[in-house]
């Protein structure tokens, strides 16, 4: 599965990604998992299966439904999560999505 994190400018996103992996890694998964900042999220989106939106970007959640594929999971991180680094929890989320 490929993942696609939207950003506001990539700092914690891109530690939120290897979070991601390394949770993905332990359960015997596979994905490839990349962070975009909101100014660059149209470049790869089409390369997705599923999108992660950082909390900070709520108000672009819609943006980035219309710029997905219609068959293209678009999740909105809660706070909490996104502030706890809870990436098991999310990759479950995520992988619950898409299945």
């Amino acid at each position: 599965m490929k993942i696609l994190l939207c950003c506001k400018a990539g700092v914690t996103s891109n530690m939120f990604a290897a979070a991601l992996k390394e949770e993905a890694a332990k359960k015997g998964v596979e994905i490839v998992v990349w962070a975009a900042a909101e100014t660059a999220v149209e470049y790869s989106i089409d390369q997705a299966d599923l999108v992660l939106v950082t909390p900070q970007l709520r108000s672009s959640l819609h943006k980035f439904e219309d710029l997905a594929d219609p068959d293209t999971p678009v999740l909105l991180i809660s706070d909490q999560d996104f502030k706890d680094f809870n990436a098991a929890k999310v990759l479950d989320e995520a992988l619950a999505k898409k299945s």
